[in-house]
Protein backbone atom coordinates (compact mmCIF):
# COMPACT_ATOMS: atom_id res chain seq x y z
CA UNK A 1 0.00 0.00 0.00
CA UNK A 2 1.44 3.05 -0.99
CA UNK A 3 1.97 5.83 2.04
CA UNK A 4 1.74 9.49 1.06
CA UNK A 5 2.46 12.51 3.09
CA UNK A 6 0.88 15.89 2.05
CA UNK A 7 2.20 19.22 2.68
CA UNK A 8 0.47 22.38 1.97
CA UNK A 9 2.63 25.42 1.65
CA UNK A 10 0.70 27.63 -0.25
CA UNK A 11 -1.66 30.10 1.84
CA UNK A 12 -4.76 31.50 1.67
CA UNK A 13 -4.13 33.55 -1.32
CA UNK A 14 -4.36 29.94 -3.45
CA UNK A 15 -7.38 28.80 -1.94
CA UNK A 16 -7.23 26.73 -5.49
CA UNK A 17 -3.95 24.92 -4.50
CA UNK A 18 -5.95 23.81 -0.99
CA UNK A 19 -8.68 21.79 -2.92
CA UNK A 20 -6.22 20.62 -5.29
CA UNK A 21 -3.89 19.25 -2.31
CA UNK A 22 -6.80 17.95 -0.58
CA UNK A 23 -8.71 16.33 -3.43
CA UNK A 24 -5.24 14.23 -4.37
CA UNK A 25 -5.30 13.45 -0.56
CA UNK A 26 -8.90 11.94 -0.25
CA UNK A 27 -8.84 10.50 -3.74
CA UNK A 28 -5.38 9.12 -2.88
CA UNK A 29 -7.37 6.95 0.34
CA UNK A 30 -10.80 6.67 -1.66
CA UNK A 31 -10.04 5.09 -5.46
CA UNK A 32 -5.60 3.86 -4.49
CA UNK A 33 -6.62 2.47 -1.12
CA UNK A 34 -3.27 4.62 0.02
CA UNK A 35 -2.72 5.82 3.39
CA UNK A 36 -2.05 9.63 3.66
CA UNK A 37 -1.47 11.90 5.87
CA UNK A 38 -1.68 16.02 5.62
CA UNK A 39 0.08 19.05 6.63
CA UNK A 40 -0.25 22.19 6.57
CA UNK A 41 3.41 24.29 6.84
CA UNK A 42 4.38 27.27 6.82
CA UNK A 43 2.30 29.92 4.60
CA UNK A 44 -0.16 27.13 4.54
CA UNK A 45 -1.33 27.79 8.50
CA UNK A 46 -2.72 30.24 7.30
CA UNK A 47 -5.88 28.80 5.46
CA UNK A 48 -6.19 27.54 8.79
CA UNK A 49 -7.68 30.94 10.60
CA UNK A 50 -10.74 31.20 12.00
CA UNK A 51 -11.57 34.59 11.11
CA UNK A 52 -10.55 33.94 7.61
CA UNK A 53 -13.92 34.93 4.84
CA UNK A 54 -12.74 31.89 3.26
CA UNK A 55 -12.81 29.31 6.26
CA UNK A 56 -15.89 27.71 5.97
CA UNK A 57 -14.23 25.92 2.53
CA UNK A 58 -11.08 24.92 5.02
CA UNK A 59 -13.16 23.27 7.19
CA UNK A 60 -15.35 21.22 4.66
CA UNK A 61 -11.86 20.27 2.97
CA UNK A 62 -10.58 19.30 6.12
CA UNK A 63 -13.68 17.18 7.06
CA UNK A 64 -14.14 15.91 4.51
CA UNK A 65 -10.75 14.34 4.39
CA UNK A 66 -11.14 13.04 8.00
CA UNK A 67 -13.39 11.39 7.25
CA UNK A 68 -11.74 9.04 5.41
CA UNK A 69 -8.70 8.39 8.19
CA UNK A 70 -6.23 11.10 6.76
CA UNK A 71 -4.72 12.36 9.94
CA UNK A 72 -4.41 16.18 9.47
CA UNK A 73 -2.01 18.22 10.88
CA UNK A 74 -0.29 21.87 10.97
CA UNK A 75 3.16 23.28 11.97
CA UNK A 76 3.04 25.00 15.06
CA UNK A 77 6.65 26.10 14.53
CA UNK A 78 5.71 28.33 11.26
CA UNK A 79 2.05 29.54 13.34
CA UNK A 80 4.37 31.17 15.59
CA UNK A 81 7.42 32.24 12.87
CA UNK A 82 3.94 34.16 11.56
CA UNK A 83 2.83 35.62 14.57
CA UNK A 84 -0.34 33.80 14.68
CA UNK A 85 -1.59 31.94 17.71
CA UNK A 86 -2.83 28.81 17.94
CA UNK A 87 -5.87 29.75 19.68
CA UNK A 88 -6.77 31.63 15.89
CA UNK A 89 -6.67 28.42 14.39
CA UNK A 90 -9.64 26.37 13.58
CA UNK A 91 -9.95 23.56 16.12
CA UNK A 92 -9.49 19.28 15.70
CA UNK A 93 -6.46 19.49 13.80
CA UNK A 94 -3.18 17.88 15.74
CA UNK A 95 -0.16 20.51 16.15
CA UNK A 96 3.21 19.24 14.91
CA UNK A 97 6.77 20.39 14.46
CA UNK A 98 6.75 20.24 10.58
CA UNK A 99 10.83 19.06 10.40
CA UNK A 100 10.48 16.54 12.68
CA UNK A 101 7.04 15.45 11.63
CA UNK A 102 8.18 14.89 7.95
CA UNK A 103 11.17 13.23 9.28
CA UNK A 104 9.34 10.19 10.95
CA UNK A 105 7.31 9.95 8.13
CA UNK A 106 10.14 9.39 5.91
CA UNK A 107 11.61 7.06 8.68
CA UNK A 108 8.03 5.28 8.33
CA UNK A 109 8.57 5.02 4.17
CA UNK A 110 5.88 8.01 3.79
CA UNK A 111 6.18 9.61 0.02
CA UNK A 112 6.49 13.22 0.70
CA UNK A 113 4.15 15.12 -1.97
CA UNK A 114 4.16 19.00 -1.77
CA UNK A 115 1.37 21.30 -3.02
Amino acid sequence: MAKMFVVLTKGKDDINMLNVASNFAYYSVKNAGAKVSFMFLGRGVENLLKDSNGVKPVIDSVNKMKDVDIDVSYCKVSVGGMGLKEEQLIEGLRPVMGGVETAKKIDDGYSVVTF
